[in-house]
């Protein structure tokens, strides 16, 4: 199978095109957990130990018949990110299922935009509200170097004239892909994508026992002392992530939110 959102949490899944996800995702059906969004849309979680999670959006077309929108990966992790909400920024067309949120860094300036793992969590996530968020990314095109020195090499060698941080952090997903960003051209919703790097905390090769995949868990520190989740393909890879390695790419970020004591 191609690497995919899906396959950097353990689902094996056939992305090439409508068919495929669909034949993919019918087996999942018989053994979610479905819970209602609205009197015609729920969702159907699959949960696994690993951390990784799959989410079925079915709508009701008859009493006794449901169709399936969309599904989408998720992880439930470690990380820790202290944000402030700014608004939502879902697409409307996607909504209830697929909803986005936009942010500041707690105490900072510095924005980010992250779609919902859990989309009811959307009605606890108020405009002006601190809260904790469990951020998990996923990348197609991860990098991992051995340690600062080699990320630092590694930016040398290319000879470019802008030297990024390990701990730097761009919402890339507030800008036009014609000046580098992640929001496609054409339109001006922002896109939950980020640009980062940082230090791996540890790491683990994990096996979805629901997905029967494997793929690799690191936890990550990064702008502001946050830590993420990243979540990798194997086969995206030369190196795995280890303590003490950088991890950096473009991500997109799938977040819960953290439960206050």
């Amino acid at each position: 199978m191609d690497v995919s959102h899906f396959s950097m949490v353990g689902f094996a899944f056939d992305v090439r095109n409508e068919a495929g996800l669909t034949k993919s995702a019918r087996p999942y059906l018989a053994n979610c957990v479905l819970t209602e969004l609205t009197p015609a849309d729920s969702i159907c979680l699959v949960r696994d130990r690993s951390g990784g999670e799959l989410r079925l959006a079915l709508r009701k077309t008859a009493p006794d018949a449901s169709e399936l929108v969309t599904l989408n990966p998720a992880f439930d992790g470690e990380s820790r990110v202290e944000v402030e909400i700014d608004a939502e920024a879902s697409d409307p067309d996607w909504k209830p299922f697929e909803v986005a949120m936009s942010a500041r860094f707690a105490g900072e300036e510095t924005p980010l935009v992250f779609d919902l793992a859990d989309p009811a969590d959307v009605a606890r996530l108020k405009p002006g509200a601190r809260v904790s968020m469990r951020i998990a990314a996923f990348s197609y095109q991860p990098a991992v170097y051995a340690d600062e020195a080699a990320y630092a090499k590694a930016q040398t060698a290319t000879g470019a004239k802008l030297q990024f941080a390990p701990n730097f952090f761009v919402p890339s997903g507030m800008f036009l892909a014609s000046v580098g960003g992640a929001i496609p051209e054409g339109s001006s919703r922002p896109t939950a994508y980020a640009d980062f790097a940082g230090a791996v905390l540890k790491s683990e090769l994990r096996t979805n026992g629901a997905g029967k995949g494997r793929f690799w868990w690191a936890l990550v520190r990064t702008y502001g002392g946050a830590t993420i989740d990243v979540v990798i393909d194997p086969k995206a890879i030369r190196a795995p992530p280890k303590a003490g390695s950088i991890v950096t790419g473009r991500f997109w970020l799938s977040a819960r939110l953290i439960p206050a004591p």
